[in-house]
């Protein structure tokens, strides 16, 4: 709901002094500067006109902008309130605040001499403050709310029930995913292209536009109409627009390569001078860092700003202080080979280095073997190494499951950023619930999780009445059962839908003593339509969960060969009606987390979730044609387009190393069921080889 995006805004913005702070006189460079290397420096003081700052990985970017706004405050004398600074996460703007905060501290001025607030927040922090201000403006009324993701489905559902839509064939999820998108790209649900192109369903002009109009009876923005209702209100209101132009007189954007079309399209209007402002604009961003593209981020918008902004001054910050040489060569070899980037190159003067270890391994479980005892080697040899130092990344959730399985075995604790461990995932939880009640149809937990999943017309009023009737005596399977034959509790299409669902699980009963673990796991998944589901919803979470599902196979398959390992066909049908159990039993002992609570854990991420983090420790999996990078070609503009996305996302990774960095590619996965063999990734071709160390496992197996 309404997150905590408030904060004084009673400054009569009517007579705030609008001049601005140009050199007319010679000013001495502050202390503060010194310490900045001479590009931080230039673009510091570079304070007039548009300003694009090239700022490579590791370059000091946080310290050139912190410096930057204090020595417009307390050596220019320009106000707090007329300095925004916008970036993408909470903890990033506090964190900038803070170090604004304690460089004034330093040159005499407490944070309460400074006259006003700090405007430095995230882009849905600073729209909301305009918007509360300006809401007379709005089709809402102050105070409105916010409703956040799960806010926005729960009434999409309603809208769609409403509708008469069937969620089956339609579902919620993918009505959510096409409206956020076409709000990062400033389109209105009115729209033309809302209505006709791009493949979009053709039910979303409906849905869309009931949602909106509920959105407006529940005086509720979304976050991304909290973006697009700014941009709307400063487009068409040019009052306004003027007004904010005057108070924002230096703007500051941190990330730029991160921005999508609607805030790119918002800071136009209060900082061009093609829309009568001031153009005084800072952007600070890295197109060699742009790995957003699929939730919205447009790479031209850092591209193209020197042709939005003619006579912009450039600053490139290319010296990296985070890692060694070895690493920022290599890196900055590999993104050469991108097209879409401007000409930059970094580089170190940090130690040499350690060469990049390319380690080349059988299968997908010896890599994560052999990533586990590296790390156990590494912080035998180099007690002053803690877990948190060490961190393995790769392109999908799904591929921390047995990492996360030797880690265990390891006893070492490990900490999944940004997701969660592997069976404490949902469509997991899930698969598990199926199975669990097969083999115990007295597990009312897992009954009642899996009653409505995937939706089939259960909801919560017949689960309570069922809860509240059965009273918690004996099973309530046996309970459910016999109100479905002879009871008077449910009539109608809810009793015909519980006995659908009933005769569905009847039917796994009866079938499991004559079956594999995979086949019934299989065939779950083809009469509950789990995948299908999911496949239709679209999402890109839909489709990580599908990725989880595919491991999970790969689970209950790795189990069935080690049990029937040397069974003959006779002794396999004999084993069939234990395995179940033995797999259930066997999967949650693996479950348990006994190292909940340590502080130093190893850290497990996707290359997505580690921007912005460093390690002394960096291991990358996976790096395979068609895994990573998950495009196998590049015959057409998108292919090649996504490609130099995925160079990136291995740019951004490599670079996240400090002092060692391991590159690990298997010649056989396993995908559902199948062992594939794998190419190594065309990114080992575009590092030069001076700057790799090769292990060859491959051969290990034979």
């Amino acid at each position: 709901m309404d997150r905590e995006l408030d904060f004084d805004f009673s400054f009569d913005l009517e007579t705030i002094d609008t001049t601005s702070a140009s050199d007319d006189f010679e000013r001495p460079v502050p202390d503060f500067l010194s310490s900045l290397n001479d590009p931080q420096r230039e673009a510091a003081l570079h304070t007039e006109g548009p300003l694009l700052v090239l700022a490579g990985a590791g370059s000091g970017k946080t310290k050139m902008l912190t410096s930057r706004i204090a020595y417009l405050i307390s050596h220019l004398k320009v106000r707090p309130w007329q300095i925004l600074a916008v970036t993408f996460t909470n903890k990033a703007a506090g964190e900038m605040r803070e170090r604004v905060y304690g460089i004034l501290a330093k040159q005499g001025i407490q944070r309460h001499e400074v006259q006003g607030p700090l405007d430095i927040g995230t882009f849905h922090a600073i729209c909301a403050r305009i918007l509360r201000r300006e809401a007379d403006r709005l089709p809402f009324t102050q105070p409105f709310v916010i409703f956040d993701d799960s806010d926005q489905l729960s009434l999409l559902k309603s809208i769609v029930r409403n509708l008469g839509i069937d969620e089956k064939i339609y579902p919620p999820k993918s009505f959510q995913y096409a409206i956020n998108r076409f709000k990062c790209d400033a389109i209105d649900f009115d729209s033309p292209l809302a209505k006709t192109g791009r493949g979009i369903d053709r039910k979303l002009p409906e849905v869309w536009a009931a949602y909106t109009k509920a959105m407006i009876e529940n005086n509720a923005l979304d976050f991304g109409e909290m973006i697009t209702a700014t941009y709307r209100l400063l487009r068409d209101h040019p009052d306004v627009r003027e007004k904010y132009q005057r108070r924002y007189r230096y703007i500051h954007v941190d990330e730029y390569q991160d921005t999508n079309r609607a805030q790119y399209l918002l800071l136009s209007l209060l900082a061009s001078p093609a829309h009568g402002s001031h153009g005084n604009i800072c952007v600070v961003g890295d197109e060699d860092q742009s790995i957003y593209g699929w939730r919205g981020a447009d790479i031209k918008n850092i591209l193209d700003f020197e042709r939005e902004y003619p006579g912009a001054h450039v600053v490139k910050l290319e010296q990296n202080y985070r890692s060694t040489q070895v690493i920022v060569e290599a890196a900055s070899k590999l993104i050469s080979h991108n097209s879409q980037r401007k000409n930059k190159t970094l580089f170190s003067e940090q130690e040499v280095g350690d060469p990049i270890v390319r380690v080349q391994c059988p299968d997908d479980r010896f890599e994560a073997e052999v990533v586990v005892k590296e790390i156990k080697r590494l912080t035998q040899d180099h007690p002053e190494l803690a877990l948190n130092e060490f961190a393995v990344f790769y392109r999908t959730h799904a591929q921390s499951r047995l990492v996360e399985e030797y880690l265990r075995q390891a006893k070492l604790p490990y900490k999944v950023v940004g997701g969660l461990r592997f069976f404490d995932r949902k469509e997991i939880k899930d698969v598990m619930a199926y199975l669990r009640l097969v083999y115990n149809h007295s597990d009312s937990i897992s009954f009642k999780r899996i009653i409505n999943v995937p939706a089939r017309g259960i909801g919560k009023t017949t689960l309570d009445k069922l809860e509240a009737a059965w009273g918690q005596e004996g099973s309530l399977w046996n309970f459910f059962s016999k109100e479905l034959h002879g009871g008077s509790l449910f009539s109608g299409k809810t009793l015909k839908k519980l006995q659908e669902f009933k005769r569905m699980v009847e039917r796994w009963i009866e079938a499991q003593p004559g079956m594999l673990v995979s086949e019934l796991y299989h065939q779950m998944l083809d009469d509950t339509r789990y995948v299908e589901e999911l496949k239709q919803e679209g999402s890109d979470e839909s489709l990580e969960r599908i990725d989880n599902l595919e491991e999970f196979n790969s689970v209950v398959l790795e189990f069935e060969e080690r049990e029937l390992e040397g069974l003959s066909k006779e002794e396999i049908e004999r084993r069939k009606p234990l395995l179940l159990g033995r797999f259930l039993e066997q999967t949650t002992l693996a479950e348990a987390p006994d190292t909940d609570g340590v502080s130093a854990s190893v850290q497990l991420m996707t290359f997505h979730a580690c921007k912005g983090l460093e390690f002394p420790v960096v291991f990358m999996l996976g790096v395979e044609e068609g895994l990573f990078p998950s495009v196998h070609g590049e015959d057409t503009q998108k292919e090649a387009e996504e490609l130099e996305e995925e160079r990136r996302l291995c740019y951004v990774g490599m670079t996240r190393a400090r002092e060692r960095l391991y590159m690990c590619h298997a010649t056989f996965r396993r995908v559902w069921g199948d062992l594939l063999y794998q190419y190594p990734a065309r990114f080992f071709d575009e590092i030069p080889g001076h700057y790799i160390e090769i292990r060859d496992y491959s051969k290990a197996k034979e």
